[in-house]
């Protein structure tokens, strides 16, 4: 079996943070937006659900919103990798460049073999070889 990208407390919440992520998939926001929320009343000390819920706001092109999400989840976990790689990516999309480099660079050197570090460290990548967004779209 796989190792999940982030650990839940129950496997119940797994659960339904899965779910969530397949509302996102289906581009059924509103109901991902519900799973996320209720998950994060569930378990109220993880960062895990917020960064899903960022998420949803994320797709939608509605990046200070999700950065705002972002932010939150990382006072309850100041050095969460996850929380910060996807804070980062949302500032790089939102036109905050040396913002989001920071925010990739931290995520990166806190997760050095991770999924989130992976996943940090490939933005930067992109960054560094002139990926640059699309002008911000963001409702």
């Amino acid at each position: 079996m796989e190792t999940p990208i982030v650990e839940m407390e129950t496997e119940n919440q797994r659960i339904m943070l899965e779910a969530g992520y397949l509302y996102l998939s289906m581009q059924r926001f509103k109901e991902a937006q519900a799973v996320f929320e209720g998950v994060s009343v569930l378990a109220p000390n993880s960062e895990v659900p917020l960064v899903g819920l960022g998420n949803v706001f994320f797709v939608q092109h509605k990046f200070e919103e999700a950065i705002r999400i972002y932010e939150k989840a990382l006072k309850l976990v100041p050095d969460s990798a996850f929380a910060l790689a996807y804070l980062g990516e949302s500032l790089f999309f939102s036109g905050k460049s040396d913002k989001s480099r920071a925010m990739l660079n931290k995520a990166s050197t806190l997760d050095p073999q991770g999924k989130s570090g992976d996943f940090a460290r490939a933005l930067l990548e992109l960054v560094d070889k002139g990926f640059a967004p699309e002008p911000n779209n963001s409702k």
